[in-house]
């Protein structure tokens, strides 16, 4: 049985389980038989709400937890990020070495350290790249309250039937396809592809260009790195490392490294 219901950014079509996403176009055959459909005096379901995507009018004060590297690389994304300037607005870095900005003079100032409290109208994104760290200072400010955005890039495609946790990082190209599940806090870097069904577990990353293929699980502080290729059905164990370039063709043991085409544990 066929069934349809809003989402974000258009009507999503559910059969057998399966969902797919459709635009508004006359053209296409899919939306021409949702306006059959609804010819018939069916109207699809209300939206489904996702968590940690704010929809609100309030404009809330973004704080972007970690000025390194990949703190200035997520400072820019808050310019074009989903919900910029409507439901949050950029407030500033937290960071423990205060002068980490001194040789960028055009970037904001470092405000304050990880000792900050949470203010009411205050939101977090944490951009420590290291899954260690990441993990450590997110759950030092869960503890006094903080909430966590999930900061995704406007060019970015998600599926609406993916569930994306709590700080996740989503950056730009990047396609998550249908009944995805990104764990809390895990990063999905630029130009990555994530086909349907993928779970990726709190606190891993995904790099550049990499791509995880349907049904695939990667574990919690797993690290793919840049053009690695993962097959259809593979689970990469919690902490593991897939090495750059790397094809993977059959699973990946907690804690080990592999590496190569096809990948081989070398630790």
């Amino acid at each position: 049985m066929i069934a349809y219901r809003n989402t974000e950014f258009g009507v999503e079509r559910i059969e057998d389980g399966a969902s797919t996403f459709i635009h508004e176009d006359p053209a296409h055959p899919a939306w021409r038989e949702f306006q059959a459909w609804r010819g018939q005096g069916y109207e699809p379901g209300s939206r489904v709400e996702r968590p940690n995507f704010l929809d609100t009018p309030a404009v809330m004060k973004l704080w972007v937890i970690g000025a390194g590297g990949y703190g200035r690389e997520v400072f820019s994304m808050t310019r074009s990020a989903r919900g910029c300037d409507r439901e949050w607005t950029f407030a500033g870095f937290l960071n423990d070495v205060p002068d980490a900005l001194d040789l960028f003079p055009d970037l904001p100032r470092i405000h304050g350290d990880t000792s900050y409290e949470p203010q009411p109208g205050d939101v977090f994104v944490c951009a420590i790249g290291d899954a260690a760290g990441r993990r450590a200072v997110a759950e030092r400010f869960k503890g006094r309250g903080a909430k966590f955005l999930t900061l995704i890039q406007n060019t970015a495609c998600v599926s609406p039937s993916a569930v994306i946790g709590e700080g996740v990082i989503i950056e730009p190209f990047t396609g998550i396809g249908a009944n995805c599940r990104i764990g809390d806090f895990s990063i999905v870097l630029g130009h990555v592809i994530i086909s349907h069904d993928v779970i990726i577990g709190d606190f891993a990353q995904v790099s550049p260009f990499a791509c995880l293929l349907g049904r695939v699980s990667v574990g919690e502080d797993a690290f793919i790195a840049s053009h690695a290729v993962v097959l259809p059905g593979i689970k990469i164990g919690a902490g593991a490392t897939v090495g750059a370039g790397s094809v993977v063709v059959k699973d990946v043991p907690d804690g080990a490294t592999v590496f190569g085409v096809p990948a081989r544990q070398i630790q």
